[in-house]
Formats: structure tokens, C-alpha cells, sequence
């Protein structure tokens, strides 16, 4: 889960139960229960989009459905590493931004401590169990905070109003109030783009003393509401601290001279029951994609691959296995019950088998072209039922989302799948859950470097190749296309004949173009076009008129015949 989806939930929770809180709770005579219930809100919100209790998922047929855990597919594709995208640069930005924030509020709530301590160190303090009473000539108004109760020099505690005064900041120690405002300072600190939070604190303080002049106030409500009116216009020193002046005094006064229960009292206090249980559930419970039933199955053992640097390799996701391209069978390979599957007598598979896959795999799936030019990689795991007549149902992906299309691009592949030989159970042909995880990997490599003296460094890449064409493009192949003459020889061409561009050199513009193409079966550069950001100043014109310009290359060869293969060329453009 990503920060902004928890954030999300957080603010969708306390939305939710402040909500109700200020419909059905709110300006209620039952205080105890209303702090209570916001300390808890507060929590609740923080720690429900933590949790993931999984809940198992519910099958449509009354067969058992078993569940086997295929090899990962690894899929490589050679691309240059991106250079970092104006969204990166945003979401730095808004991540410092957020960041500096939570650091000022820190600092504000550490100095409103410091000056209390402070405040502590320069007055005069009496010891009077169960508080300390500490007098400073700096404080203009009564408040406390924890074990102290801070009060001015010239007032004195025999007058009527100060008794009571006093005895309000005496319930604030007794009940402990400051925890709860200590707590919501630090949640509102890191959490300050919660709009709610900061109402659930406000709300608290208020609660605070609501519940502080009910127990002071006593029988003489009368005179008591007299005695806030009166220092009603006495401002706050620290907001961490507890205030008989506290505004604002028109509710205190309402709760004060508010005799009468209201209407289902208790009703409004169970009703969030419901709430609490639909907000859980909604957020903290996830579906397990495999039923209770279901029984894993997990192979090691290697997916046949292309002896290119390209490869569709195989690991097992709970045994370790090498994923070096091999030419073993899969009757080779060992297997491993992870749990009892005695029942499974035949377990499904790929029409022709896991060499059939492999070629199946390398033939049609396409690393998406947004993924490439970001740099996604990632393991892809697709969900899937082998039906008894082998057709493949219900296909999902079950991994964190990974974007730039490529659980698109899995969910298509497996689509397109011809019907699988069904699993079976006791010879009855039966519906078996299938997970194929499909690895895609970006590979790191050293492009073309063009530098304003037209000396080029190359080390080029491992042929990746496409699908795409008037007939057929190959993305991975048994031997890439090359350059005739090979590496050395591109690399004499390319430093014979690109130039930096005159616009390029007098902006200073550099960057890599990246040149996407086609080497068709006669070795034809086709369909070339740039991919990637637009840099400009003619950058990318002079790439492709280099690129169209080429010689014929030697075609690439997939199962002993020529095939169409797409190619991609990174450009470097330097200046010195």
C-alpha cells in the first residue's frame, strides 16, 4: 500500500465517524462517552487501512477447485534506464513539501514544551498533592498542564471565582486531559493533511471542558456561567495546555444550562456500532484470491528459453530455483508439494507443455512500451481457472499494482491462450486455479554516445525485438539482427555520419533518444520513430536520419527462418 492510498483511506475513516459524531453525538450531555469516542476515532482511523485479514474467496461451482503455482516467467526486454520524468520531480516535491511541514509542527509543539519547562524552572512551586501549584508573574491566565496548575501572582484563592477556577483545573489533572491532547497534537503533526483530525482536536478540547465545569460548577451553575462570562475575553497562552478561559464560552455556557436527556441517548451511542463494523470490514478484510480448499502445487525446474540475452526463464516462487536459460525438459524438473494434493491426479497444462509455453510466451507478449519508457519492472502474478473443458475463466492479476501497462499486457496474453489440456481428479476432469507469475525485468545498458566532437562510444544491447508488422514482429528472438560487420563497424558508422545538430549546440541541449525500429527479413530498416520525452533542437531528426540511412543489417532468426524484429537504439547526445 502507498502512502497516498493510506492516507486516503485515513481521511475517508475519520470523514466517516466525525461525521456521525457531529450528527448524532455532538452538544450531547453524555461528555465521558463523546471523549472517549473521539480519542478512539482518531486511533481507529489510523489503524484500520493497516490492517489485511484475509477472508477467503467464494467459489461458483460445488466442485473442489484446486490450486497449482506455475514457474515465473521471467520476460527481459533491453532498454536505456529513464531519465527521471517530471512526475518524479513532483512527487519529491510534494513529499519535502509534506515533510517540512510535519518537521514545523514538531518544532511548535517541542517549543510549547520547552516554554512550559521553562515556565516550570522561573516560578514558584508548591507541592500539593495530587498537583503542583506553580505561580509566575508571566502567566495572565489560570491553565494546567499534567501535574501542574499554573497561576497568576496577584490573584488570590479565597474569592468564590477562584475557587472554582481552581477546581476546574483540578477535574483537567484528575481526568488526565493532557494525554489526550498530547496524543492529538502529535497524530495532527504528521497527519496535518487531514482536515478532520484537526476538528476531532478542536472538538476534544472542548469536550475537556465541558466534562471540567460540569464536575466544577455544581450546584451553582448560575454563578459559574457568571464567572466565564466575566474572564471571557482572557486569551490562551500554550494550546497544549487546559484553560478555564477556553472558547468558545457560548457552548460552555449551553452545556452548562442544559437540564434535559436528549431523544434516544443511548440509541445515538449504539448506532455507530453499525458504522464502526461497515467501516472495518470495508477497509481492513481482503479477499484471498485461492479458496480455503485449495491445495499449492509448486514446481521448480526451468521454462525452455532462447540462448539470447532475451530470455522467458522460469523460478519457482517458494522453492529457489536457477533461472538460467536452459534446455531441460520439464519431465526434468523437480517437484515439490507444498501441501497435500493427493486428489490431483493430472495437473493442467499448456497444449504441448511447458517448451510449448515458452514459445507461446516469446511469440506474442509485448513489454509496453509506457513501462519501458519509465522504467516499470516488476512480477506480474495472473489468476486464472483451468475449466474441465479447458478453457481459461476468471483471469485477474493479484499483485500490487505495478502501472505502465503491464498487468494489461499479462491479462492479455493469458486471453489469448488456446485451451489448456484440464486437470483431474480421480479421472473426472475438474476445475483447477492456476497462478502464472510473469517476471518483467528492464535491463540497464551503456547507449550510443554522441558528443559534440562526433566521437561515439558504443556498447550496444542485447537485441530486444517487438511484434508488430505487416506480417509478423518478433520482440525476443533466437539470434537478434545485427549490423553487418557487427558492433565495431555500427560503431565507425555512427561516427562517420551523425552530427550535432547547430540548434543543439548553441542551446546546449542534450539527452537520450531513444530510436525504435524494424529489421525486416531482408534486413530493411523500417518504421523508425522515436519513443520517450521530446528533447528537441533537432535532436530527434538527426537520430532517425542517421537510423534510416543505415546499410542493410543481417536479419534476425527465429526457428531457422528470417524474421521481422523490432530493434531499439539508444542515442546519447553530450556536449563537451
Amino acid at each position: 500500500m502507498t502512502p497516498l492510498i493510506y492516507l486516503e483511506k485515513v481521511v475517508l475513516c475519520s470523514a466517516l465517524l466525525y461525521g456521525y459524531y457531529h450528527l448524532a453525538l455532538r452538544n450531547n450531555r453524555f461528555h465521558q462517552w463523546n471523549r472517549y469516542y473521539l480519542v478512539l476515532i482518531t486511533l481507529v482511523s489510523l489503524g484500520v487501512p493497516l490492517l489485511k485479514i484475509p477472508l477467503p474467496g467464494g467459489q461458483d461451482a460445488p466442485s473442489a477447485v484446486y490450486a497449482y503455482t506455475s514457474k515465473i516467467v521471467v520476460l527481459r526486454e533491453t532498454v536505456v534506464a529513464p531519465a527521471a520524468q517530471p512526475s518524479d520531480y513532483l512527487r519529491i516535491s510534494i513529499t519535502v513539501i509534506y515533510a517540512l511541514v510535519v518537521l514545523f509542527a514538531i518544532y511548535r509543539l517541542l517549543a510549547g514544551i520547552f516554554s512550559i519547562r521553562r515556565l516550570i524552572r522561573h516560578s514558584h512551586v508548591q507541592d500539593i498533592p495530587p498537583f503542583r501549584f506553580a505561580r509566575n508573574p508571566e502567566v495572565k491566565a489560570p491553565f494546567s498542564f499534567f501535574r501542574y496548575i499554573f497561576w497568576d501572582m496577584e490573584s488570590s484563592l479565597d474569592t468564590p471565582q477562584n475557587k472554582q477556577v481552581l477546581k476546574h483545573e483540578l477535574v483537567h489533572l484528575q481526568e488526565k486531559h493532557s494525554l489526550d491532547k498530547m496524543l492529538l497534537e502529535v497524530i495532527t503533526a504528521f497527519c496535518w493533511i487531514n482536515p478532520f483530525f484537526h476538528l476531532i482536536k478542536r472538538e476534544l478540547a472542548l469536550v475537556h471542558e465541558f466534562i471540567a465545569d460540569k464536575k466544577a460548577a455544581g450546584d451553582e451553575v448560575a454563578g459559574y456561567a457568571e464567572n466565564i462570562l466575566r474572564s471571557a475575553f482572557d486569551s490562551p497562552q500554550f494550546s497544549i495546555t487546559n484553560e478555564f478561559f477556553h472558547p468558545p464560552i457560548k457552548r460552555r455556557i449551553l452545556m452548562l444550562t442544559q437540564f434535559r436527556q436528549p431523544r434516544f441517548s443511548y440509541l445515538r451511542r449504539i448506532l455507530v456500532l453499525p458504522l464502526a463494523a461497515t467501516i472495518f470490514c470495508s477497509l481492513a478484510f481482503v479477499v484471498d484470491q485461492r479458496p480455503a480448499a485449495i491445495r499449492a502445487l509448486v514446481p521448480t525446474g526451468i521454462l525452455p528459453a532462447a540462448p539470447s540475452g532475451n530470455t522467458v526463464a522460469a523460478e519457482a516462487p517458494v522453492v529457489v530455483a536457477d533461472t538460467t536459460p536452459s534446455k531441460r525438459k520439464q519431465e526434468d524438473a523437480r517437484v515439490v508439494y507444498v501441501d497435500n494434493t493427493s486428489n490431483l491426479t493430472v495437473h493442467p497444462s499448456f497444449p504441448g507443455g511447458q517448451e510449448e509455453l515458452a514459445r507461446f510466451l516469446t511469440k506474442n507478449i509485448l513489454y509496453p512500451k509506457p513501462a519501458q519508457e519509465k522504467g516499470i519492472s516488476g512480477l506480474v502474478k495472473v489468476h486464472f481457472v483451468v475449466e474441465p473443458d479447458g478453457s481459461i475463466t476468471g483471469i485477474s492479476t493479484i499483485n500490487d499494482q505495478l502501472g505502465g501497462g503491464l498487468e494489461e499486457e499479462a491479462i492479455r496474453i493469458i486471453k489469448i491462450m488456446p485451451r489448456w489440456k484440464p486437470g483431474e481428479s480421480n479421472g473426472k476432469k475438474v476445475p483447477v486455479d492456476y497462478i502464472l507469475p510473469i517476471r518483467f525485468t528492464v535491463q540497464e545498458m551503456n547507449p550510443v554516445v554522441v558528443t559534440t566532437s562526433n566521437k561515439v562510444q558504443f556498447s550496444p544491447p542485447p537485441a530486444p525485438a517487438g511484434n508488430s508488422s505487416n506480417e509478423e514482429i518478433f520482440t525476443f528472438v533466437e539470434h537478434p539482427p545485427t549490423f553487418v560487420g557487427g558492433e565495431e563497424e555500427l560503431a565507425k558508422y555512427l561516427s562517420k555520419n551523425i552530427r550535432y545538430p547547430k540548434d543543439a549546440v548553441e542551446h546546449k541541449a542534450t539527452g537520450t533518444i531513444f530510436v525504435q525500429f524494424v529489421v525486416d527479413k531482408e534486413g530493411h530498416i523500417q518504421q523508425a520513430r522515436t519513443v520517450g520525452s521530446k528533447k528537441g533542437y533537432g535532436l530527434e531528426e538527426e537520430a532517425l536520419r542517421v537510423v534510416k540511412e543505415m546499410p542493410e543489417w543481417n536479419a534476425g532468426v527465429q526457428n531457422g527462418r528470417k524474421v521481422n524484429v523490432q530493434f531499439n537504439l539508444p542515442i546519447r547526445f553530450t556536449m563537451q
